[in-house]
C-alpha cells in the first residue's frame, strides 16, 4: 500500500515555509522551487506527493487520485491543510466509470 500526501497548491504552500522562516517580504516572487523542492523532500521517504493545483477542484478527490496519480484501494491519503491538522484516510474501493 502506498502512502499520497495532498499539499496546498504551490504558491500558498510557499508563502507559509517562507513565513515559517520569518521571512514576510512579499515583494519576492512567488518561489515555486520552493514548494516543489519540500515535494520531493516527502517523495523521498517512498509516498507520493499531489499538490491541489495539479487536481481538478471538482472533482472527488479519492477518483483524481486513482485517475491522475494511480493510487489504489487501499491506500492511505494525507492531505495537509494550512488551517486545520492533517486528514488521515484509506481509498475504499470505488465503482470503476461507465
Amino acid at each position: 500500500m502506498a502512502a499520497f500526501y495532498v499539499l496546498p497548491p504551490r504558491a500558498l504552500l510557499d508563502q507559509r515555509l517562507l513565513a515559517a522562516l520569518g521571512i514576510h517580504d512579499l515583494k519576492l516572487p512567488p518561489c515555486v522551487e520552493l514548494a516543489e523542492s519540500f515535494g520531493k523532500a516527502v517523495e523521498a521517504t517512498g509516498a507520493y506527493v499531489a499538490f491541489r493545483d495539479d487536481l481538478p477542484f471538482a472533482n472527488d478527490l479519492a477518483q483524481s487520485l486513482m485517475d491522475g496519480f494511480g493510487a489504489e484501494t487501499g491506500d492511505e491519503v494525507i492531505e495537509i491543510s494550512l488551517d486545520t491538522a492533517p486528514r488521515r484516510w484509506r481509498l475504499a474501493g470505488l465503482p470503476l466509470a461507465a
